[in-house]
């Protein structure tokens, strides 16, 4: 059976922190679980793809399991579009010698037709094809903003510690979003602390929660906001003589991932590319 559920639970936080080591803090726990449900949601992934690809190769034996007349014409019945004069063809020469013995190389003849037929009900996109397609393109756009996110929560933590290395004044806006992230940190611990050990109100919420306790998946979507709020703010470094300054265009920024370079649009930070291969019969 599909192991969906999640492993970790963060440690308990430390309220008592600054707002900057308690938004830190809340950072990493968010990691922790963002880590899990990844992991969590590709195999989600393996297994609907397993489960299209099963689908898949039932139809395809039900409908063509030998070359024969009778197969012939319940093909041209259930797949009229798939049936053309190269597959009569591949029927004609390799039907059976007086109806008892396989033509040689019948056999590869017959798989090769059956991966032609399968490619075929992929995209001709019926009921079942349609439905598993849309919960695997829900799966991966899920799991790659939580992919996206990591990344950017990553990156932020970073980009603290950058700062407080270097000894650089904060700017205004990132010190009102790290107060924004310690009040939240916070409000989960408080609420926390209010439940109750053997309270299971998560199993009914959603399918996203399921498998996380209580103490783990507030942190899931702690940071949801982090790439809006960081990465318009400038790495401090240190400085640089006049004479040493180039006049260049800016990069384009440096929380976004690598693949996604200048195309990061801060609007939309849990943007992402769906891989439509995903799914695909093989």
């Amino acid at each position: 059976m599909l192991d969906t559920h999640a492993s970790t639970t963060p440690p308990a936080l430390d309220t008592s922190l600054p707002d900057m080591q308690l938004a830190i803090q809340g950072m990493q726990h968010a990691l922790l679980v963002m880590h899990d449900e990844i992991a969590r949601l590709g195999r989600f992934l393996e297994y609907l793809q397993q489960q299209k690809r099963q689908w898949l190769e039932t139809r395809v034996a039900g409908l063509l399991p030998g070359f024969s007349a009778s197969v012939l014409d319940a093909l041209v019945l259930a797949c009229p579009g798939f049936v053309d004069d190269v597959v009569r063809v591949v029927f004609r020469e390799n039907r059976k010698l007086l109806g008892l013995f396989a033509q040689p190389g019948a056999a590869v003849a017959l798989t090769s037709l059956q991966v032609r037929l399968a490619f075929f009900l992929d995209q001709q996109k019926g009921a079942e094809i349609r439905s598993a397609d849309e919960k695997i393109s829900s799966a991966t756009e899920e799991k790659q903003k939580l992919e996206k996110l990591h990344y950017e929560t990553q990156a932020a933590i970073q980009k603290l510690a950058s700062y407080q290395a270097s000894g650089h004044p904060i700017p205004a806006d990132v010190q009102a979003y790290i107060r924004q992230l310690a009040e939240r940190a916070r409000q989960i611990a408080a609420r926390q602390a209010g439940v109750q050990a053997n309270d299971t109100r998560q199993d009914n919420i959603s399918t996203h929660q399921q498998g996380y306790d209580n103490a783990a998946y507030p942190w899931l979507y702690y940071s949801h906001d982090i790439g809006l709020n960081f990465s318009h703010a400038a790495a401090p470094t240190a400085a640089v003589p006049a004479s040493q300054h180039k006049t260049e265009e800016p990069a384009a920024s440096e929380l976004c991932p690598p693949e996604q370079g200048q195309h990061h649009d801060a609007r939309d930070t849990l943007a992402c590319h769906a891989d439509d291969r995903l799914g695909a019969y093989s």
